[in-house]
Order: structure tokens, then sequence, then C-alpha cells
């Protein structure tokens, strides 16, 4: 159990390395997909997780963690093939919906796989500072790759899928040397699937306090991955030099490093109430920041969300984990990505349209209104729950 979490503090890094991901806006114009078509294939994408994300946690609750992150992760490296080596709105559509099956895969998967290790060795309650540690080396790894991406970018605009191929290979083949830390009671088949299914679905619905984390997931992570991934084409609206977006995103993922690293002081700091208020606040800010489009300047706006995004990942997944029993964590996981991407599957698109008939600037300032309302509702939908603290 000791090797995983060594093996899987590598092979996030490994799989990070995707050195497109700095210039993923850019990429995908120079490979023949205009902006609106960009922003409906990541609609898409999100639509691929929603089809697999929750059976996918049943899979991987069933058939383990370990064959279910091998999956994956072979169909990370079809995807990067593809990118790789041909252009176009089809194949980028075909490529991004094998990605989805990979995420939806992986998302239960590799967490449920990291806190069952701790439970393992008895050492859960160890379960922040791994985690944090986990969300800081990946960082670091992605702060070096976008260097070296937007570098690869400026010689030629598929070099940095190309050289992602035998990173994230690396990675595929180190997964089969992580060991199932408990082997599932039931046997895989169709009506065991149905039937863990629908126990998740019950457990779900009966504790509150997930359901809340889940419900106050949705508008964060949506926030997060749609700012994320438009970066670029932002940075380019502001007028910062395409050279330096490899900086920028370097300077992005050290900032979410070292807010994973420090979110386990800063949550026992600030306690849970104060913790998730603070996720939510700076989230809105940093969009309407981000809407007033001020030229150069603009850059240290989207820090903010790259703060939230570290901080975020290691609190939230904590809160989660906790309250959730082995036999059903994975499923329960894969509930929150679903929830979290099918509100990326409607907003993107929505972002996307409204950048290309308006402005980049007006669009960024009506989804942070749309993040603020459903902010407020889950505050007010919160005062009815009685959310029980962590200890």
């Amino acid at each position: 159990m000791k090797r995983n979490i060594t093996l899987m503090y590598i092979i996030s890094c490994l799989m990070w390395g995707r050195f497109f991901i700095p210039v993923l806006a850019l990429f995908y114009i120079a490979s023949q997909v205009p902006l609106e078509q960009f922003a409906i294939i990541m609609g898409v994408f999100s639509l691929a997780i929603l089809v697999l994300e929750i059976p996918s946690g049943v899979v991987a609750d069933l058939i383990g963690r370990k064959n279910t992150l091998l999956v994956s992760r072979f169909l990370y490296l079809i995807e990067l093939f593809m990118i790789a080596f041909y252009d176009g709105f089809w194949i980028f559509l075909i490529a991004k919906i094998i990605s989805g099956f990979a995420v939806s895969l992986s998302s239960g998967a590799d967490e449920a796989l990291l806190y069952d290790s701790l439970k393992k060795m008895k050492r859960e309650k160890e379960h922040k500072t791994v985690s944090g540690r986990l969300y800081t080396y990946c960082n670091i790894s992605m702060a070096f790759t976008f260097i070296v991406g937007a570098f690869l970018f400026g010689i030629h605009y598929k070099l940095p899928a190309i050289v992602s191929l035998p990173v994230v290979g690396i990675g595929f083949i180190l997964t089969f040397f992580l060991k199932e830390p408990y082997k599932s009671s039931k046997c895989f088949s169709l009506k065991n699937s149905y039937q863990h299914m629908k126990e998740g679905f019950n457990y779900f619905w009966d504790h509150s306090y997930i359901k809340y984390l889940v419900f106050y997931s949705v508008p964060i992570a949506a926030a997060i991955a749609i700012m994320l991934s438009i970066s670029s084409a932002y940075f380019e609206e502001i007028l910062f030099p395409v050279a330096l977006m490899g900086v920028v995103a370097f300077i992005g993922s050290m900032i979410a490093a070292f807010s994973s690293k420090k979110a386990h002081n800063l949550e026992e700091k600030f306690g849970e109430k104060k913790s998730l208020f603070f996720i939510q606040a700076a989230t809105v800010l940093g969009i309407f920041l981000m809407a007033l489009m001020i030229n150069y300047v603009g850059v240290l706006f989207f820090f903010i969300i790259s703060f939230v995004s570290g901080f975020f990942g290691v609190v939230v997944n904590h809160y989660m984990n906790v309250h959730i029993e082995t036999s059903h964590r994975a499923t329960m996981l894969s509930i929150k990505n679903f929830f979290s991407n099918f509100a990326i599957f409607l907003l993107f698109p929505a972002v996307g349209y409204v950048a290309k008939v308006k402005s980049m600037g007006t669009s960024f300032l009506y989804f942070g209104i749309v993040i603020l309302i459903f902010v407020v509702a889950l505050q007010l939908y919160s005062t009815k729950l009685r959310i029980k603290q962590i200890e």
C-alpha cells in the first residue's frame, strides 16, 4: 500500500504530461477547429463523461480501481495519437469523446484507490495531507509541462501532442504495478452492476452532507474547468504574447501547487464553513475580474482561479471521502463528477457562443452571473440542512 502512494504520485504527474494544455484553445484553432467549434467539442466532451460517469464508478467498485485505471489510460493514448497526427473538427470531436470516456473511468477510481490505500494502512486521517501532496506534485509537474508545451507549440503546433505520447505511455505502464487495496465481495455482472448502482443512488439520497457537497461542487468545478480550458484564448484577447503563455501557465500551476500543499493547514485554520465560502467567493470574483478584459494586467485575475483550483480539489474531495463507505466510494465520487460535468456540458457551448456573437468579456460576465445565482441558491438550500461538521 505504501508503494501505491508513491506510484500514484509518479503516475499522476506523468498523466498530466499533456503539453498542449497551456495552449489548449490555440492548439485546437491551429488544428482547424475554430473557437466556437472548440466550445462545442468541450461540451460534447462533458457529455461523454456524463454517459459513463456513474456506471464507471460502479465498475471501479466491482472490478477494482486498478483495472479501471488501466482501461482509462489506454484510452488517453488513443486520444493523443489522433490529435497528434490529424486535424479537423470530426477527428478532434471523436478524440475528445474517447477522452471523456477515459476521464469518467478514472475520475472516481484514482481518488478511491488513494483513500483506500491509506485506509488499508490505517492512515486515513492523513488523507488531506497526502491528497494535498499529490495535487502539489501534479501542479508542479504541470507547471514545467506548460513551459515546455508553449515552447513546443511555438516550433510546430503538433509537437506538444506528439511529445505527450511517450510521457503518458510511461504512466500507463506504471499503472500495472499498482495493488488493489480491497477486493469487491461482488462479482462483476450486469445484475450486480445494476444492483450496486441502485444501492449507490439510495446511499447518495439518504446522506444529506454528501448530497450537499455534490451540489456545492457543481458551479465551482464547472467554472474552474471552463476558465482554465479557455485561458489561452483569453490571454490572446488581452494582448498577452503567445511566447509567454507557458510562463503564465507555469506560474498558475505553481500557485495551484502552493494552495494544494497548504490546503490542509488553511482548512484547519478557517474551518469547514469559511473554507467552503472562500472557494465560492474567490471563484465568482475571479470570473468577474477576468470579464473586465484588462490588457496584460488581466493575467493576474486568472491566478485567482488557479489558487482556487488547488484548494478546492483537496478540501472538497477530503470532505467527500471521510463520509463515504469503501464499497460505495468510487460510485459517490463519480456521482459528484457527473453533476459537475453536466453543468460543463450545458455552460461551455453557451460561453463559446456568446464570446463569438458578442465578446469574450460579455461571455465571462454572463457566466459569472450564472455561477453567482447558483451559489446564492445553494446557500439558501444549505440553511435548510443541518450540515454535519468535519472533525
